[in-house]
């Protein structure tokens, strides 16, 4: 990794000073120093403040259905288990029997969870442990964003930010996909970037946060060994939209040829009823609708404009490896695009590394107005998550307390 810029001891001030009036103040200021180690400082304890204020009611909903709801009860559950009973459903998970709790579900949650209910009965606590995890990894990928020479503050980095950064911190309300997303895409990087083959051993771990992930180190394994076949992958892509429609009725008529660890899950995801379920029951469906096809629209032409000029990107060897692995990867995620659960969230891994190429290659050269189409293309899902989801788990004093009072309520002073 390249040197941290030279700090300034007044940015560091002015840092430290909004922090301790709200953390929230000194994320929004540290954006104009992105690239630095003190912004990298703040950014993370931000993301470990908002775990800790992360609030979701007790039990079932019918008001208030996002995951982080669940992840709370099964917390609560955990907390008047014993140990003979963890230790039990852990053997069943181990040994693949059953559909025990742990046994339909990736381990490695419930095991972070039961061992924090060993310490604590403050559901709080299990949010900011697992933003620690998720800020981690998310902040160690963007430093391979922040450290090119073509980073510099502007309109454009900001976008590419934007995208590069769109797994967000309000993500831990899915905690298990979309840290293990952020744990992928930082394998990724050390494969295909600094070519560091220590990270396949990250890379095989992350099955036990989320079973999915299966399918991921199957796309990096074709990716690692057939990437060369640069021609027919370009074919592939192209043609694997023309297959798409049918790539649910394809998976149901081969799931006996899957793993039996990973069957079942499959089975669940691209069933008609669980389609049926995502699909139905939003007033907001056809926006949504309008929304997810302009955005893969709009990855499909960003990924032709690098078809077009895979000339420049792979003369460049920061880019050429993960360009292709790029190729493999949104030609696979293309033919499983019907099934909500895979191609809709696993799309969303290819953002950070579209946008690194995407910096490398053509910032401040190529395409300029491609990238200001951004806030019209993405402007539902920042209206979603801004206006809709974060006041769902956070109220308005979250963002103007200081760390002291955040910590008296959330973690001294608890009410439920």
């Amino acid at each position: 990794m390249a040197t941290w810029p030279k700090e300034n001891k007044s940015d560091i001030a002015i840092k430290f000073v909004l922090f301790w009036l709200s953390p929230f103040f000194a994320a929004i200021y540290s954006l104009k120093t992105l690239n630095r180690w003190s912004s990298y400082v703040v950014f993370f304890l931000f993301a470990v403040f908002f775990g800790m204020a992360f609030t979701v009611p007790a039990g079932k909903s019918t008001d208030f259905k996002i995951d982080g709801a669940f992840y709370r009860q099964d917390f609560e559950h955990y907390r008047k288990m014993s140990q003979t009973e963890f230790n039990y459903l852990l053997d069943m998970y181990m040994t693949f029997q059953g559909r025990s709790l742990a046994a339909s579900k990736d381990f490695l949650y419930d095991y972070i969870s039961f061992y924090i209910s060993r310490i604590t009965d403050n559901y709080h606590v299990m949010f900011m442990v697992f933003a620690m995890i998720f800020a981690w990894f998310s902040l160690r990928s963007f430093r391979f964003f922040t450290k090119e020479i073509n980073f510099k503050i502007g309109i454009v980095v900001l976008l590419l930010t934007f995208f590069f950064m769109f797994n967000q911190i309000f993500n831990i309300n899915g905690l298990r996909f979309w840290t293990a997303a952020w744990m992928g895409v930082y394998s990724v990087f050390q494969l295909f970037v600094n070519q560091n083959k220590r990270y396949l051993l990250l890379l095989a771990f992350i099955p036990v946060l989320h079973v999915s992930y299966l399918f991921f180190i199957l796309i990096v394994l074709i990716a690692w060994l057939f990437k060369r076949f640069e021609k027919i992958w370009i074919v592939l892509f192209f043609v694997s939209f023309l297959f798409a429609g049918v790539s649910v009725e394809l998976l149901n008529s081969n799931l006996d040829l899957l793993p039996s660890i990973i069957r079942n899950k499959a089975a669940g995801y691209a069933s008609a009823e669980y389609i049926e379920q995502r699909n139905a029951g939003s007033g907001f469906y056809w926006v949504t609708q309008l929304s997810e096809f302009m955005t893969r629209l709009y990855i499909g032409i960003m990924l032709y404009l690098f078809i077009k000029n895979r000339q420049l990107i792979t003369e460049n060897l920061k880019t050429k490896r993960i360009y292709l692995f790029l190729l493999v990867y949104m030609t696979m995620v293309n033919f499983v695009m019907p099934i909500p659960s895979l191609g809709n969230r696993f799309i969303v891994l290819a953002y950070p590394i579209m946008a690194y190429i995407w910096l490398v290659n053509f910032k401040n050269v190529k395409y300029r107005w491609f990238l200001y189409l951004i806030p019209f293309v993405f402007w539902f899902q920042i209206y979603r998550v801004c206006f809709i989801l974060y006041p769902q788990v956070t109220d308005w004093s979250f963002y103007v307390s200081s760390p002291f009072i955040l910590v008296y309520k959330y973690l001294i002073h608890v009410q439920y």
